[in-house]
């Protein structure tokens, strides 16, 4: 619901009566990453302190006031305030869910729980596409009205499926902002989502640039996520096999290389077609990577370490949507990928640093 929550307007702008221009457009988004960015940090160590089913039941019924203010928006001024409540909303549901996962799986069991909760990435994209233009085509409101009701209907559940925990916050609650490998994985994280945002928000219109056409480059713009549920669904063997930390450094590399292979391939539809499938395998086990790594870092902190690393981690959203524009304007969109997937692998020198014991969780 967190990821869904947020593409929803990408689509539905298109329908809207507000009839909203671009600027209008990239404000909405805006303000959901402030409000999503500025709550992580908070939200982990609230999440260790009272416990998750309260955090968790709060935040979905957040999202679902927020829905439908934004289903009855009356002008993008309430849209605007809509979009930023359910940033502020959203951004407490990844730390609380670690805090679940890490409290109730661990070892390979971790593993196995973590990528199936990673399906929520790529099935939210792809869910998406089949699910809001048919019902935006009926009436532009009613994907949120939707989205209202099964934010509610989920609050309702994790209050009675989540266990309550809790404990008392101490400087030892946050000592982990002191630990190395936060420190490393929400650096090397950064540079990552960093490139991996530039081409979220790139990819289409450089397709549209180099001449393939909207409905072309929108199935070859899919891959990037259809491709990812089948590797979220094996994610958990691999990182079982081969380890957190290497998956990490193995995949995390590859997706670097990737990147830098647009370059080469945008000309010809079938290499870049399965370049794109590629990008979105690797990509989805990388979710489940980073998740992994900070259940197993933080124990019983896991809140409050996914909360710091997410915190920077998305961030990297917003830095990438001033700094991509400035390279494509004043350079060139193959310069872009060339230094996105540059930042990628040099990211691999703080993944290094990140050393996980993934069979003894404390």
């Amino acid at each position: 619901m967190s990821y869904f929550s947020r593409l929803v307007w990408s689509i539905v702008s298109s329908f809207s009566t507000l009839k909203p221009t671009q600027v209008e457009d990239g404000v909405i988004f805006s303000l959901f990453f402030v409000g999503y960015v500025v709550v992580q940090i908070p939200s982990g160590i609230i999440v260790d302190s009272v416990g998750p089913r309260k955090v968790m039941v709060g935040s979905l019924l957040g999202l679902s006031i927020a829905s439908l203010g934004s289903a009855i928006s009356p002008s993008i001024f309430w849209e605007y305030v809509s979009s930023l409540v359910m940033g502020l909303s959203a951004g407490w549901i990844y730390p609380t869910t670690i805090k679940v996962i890490s409290g109730n799986y661990k070892g390979r069991d971790l593993h196995n729980a973590i990528g199936l909760y990673s399906l929520a990435w790529p099935l939210s994209i792809v869910t998406s596409g089949f699910l809001i233009p048919p019902l935006a085509t009926i009436n532009w409101e009613l994907p949120y009205i939707v989205l209202f009701f099964m934010t509610l209907a989920l609050s309702i559940v994790s209050w009675k499926v989540i266990r309550e925990e809790r404990k008392p916050i101490s400087r030892r609650s946050i000592s982990f902002a002191k630990d190395i490998r936060v420190i490393a994985i929400s650096a090397g994280g950064f540079m990552f989502f960093f490139s991996y945002w530039s081409l979220t928000l790139f990819l289409y219109k450089f397709l549209l640039i180099v001449h393939y056409n909207p409905i072309i480059a929108g199935v070859i713009y899919s891959f990037t996520a259809i491709a990812g549920i089948p590797s979220t669904i094996i994610s958990g063997r691999i990182l079982d096999i081969i380890g957190t930390r290497r998956s990490l450094l193995t995949f995390v590399g590859m997706y670097g290389i990737f990147i830098l292979l647009i370059d080469f391939t945008y000309k010809f539809l079938i290499p870049l077609s399965l370049l794109f499938l590629a990008m979105g395998f690797v990509r989805f086990i990388i979710t489940p990577s980073h998740s992994s790594a900070l259940a197993f870092i933080g124990g019983k902190n896991s809140g409050g370490v996914s909360g710091f690393a997410n915190f920077f981690w998305q961030f990297s959203g917003i830095v990438s949507s001033i700094v991509s524009p400035l390279i494509v304007e004043n350079l060139s969109y193959q310069l872009l990928w060339a230094f996105m997937g540059t930042i990628t692998l040099l990211s691999l020198f703080f993944y290094y640093m990140v050393r996980v014991n993934d069979f003894n969780v404390s």
